[in-house]
């Protein structure tokens, strides 16, 4: 009986789980640099302007987020949901983006400098005038995504045509 309840209590040490207090603050302060918000449920928020640079959200779900001008600077995005988000000027520079679903997305003007992206759904997703450079964007879907006046500077592979 022991070894199963120590058992069970090792498990559920290892579950992955947000900070509390670092999703209180982002309530409450609209803030979180740095946070661990990883496997966050932060659906239909409003994060408008907030300030989530170096923040961990991987897993995190972000569907229908109002997220106008967020900066996700060095922000940890892997395997995060953006479905229906609209991420209008967002910052993304530098930002770890691996199998993050953009899925019918807004995104205009968005800014991907420098970000690490690998197998990315962007399908659907509005990205007029959005920013791309130094990116590798071979191993990511773009079908049916609007590309007006987006910028994809030269040294990024893998263009969407």
């Amino acid at each position: 009986m022991r070894k199963i309840l120590l058992a069970i209590i090792i498990c559920i040490n290892l579950l992955p789980a947000f900070d509390v207090n670092d999703l209180k603050l982002l309530k409450e302060e609209g803030d979180c640099v740095g946070c661990d918000l990883s496997h966050a449920d932060l659906k239909d928020m409003d994060l408008t302007m907030s300030d989530l640079h170096d923040a961990n959200l991987s897993h995190a779900d972000l569907t229908n987020t109002l997220a106008h001008k967020v900066d996700f600077t060095h922000a940890d995005l892997s395997d995060a949901a953006f479905v229906k988000a609209n991420l209008k000027g967002a910052s993304f520079v530098n930002a770890l983006l691996k199998h993050v679903d953009f899925f019918e997305a807004r995104i205009w003007k968005g800014d991907f400098s420098n970000a690490k992206i690998d197998q990315c759904n962007f399908d659907e997703a509005a990205l007029g005038s959005a920013v791309f450079d130094n990116n590798d964007l071979s191993n990511s879907t773009f079908k049916g995504a609007i590309l007006y006046k987006t910028v994809f500077h030269k040294n990024v592979a893998g263009i969407p045509r």
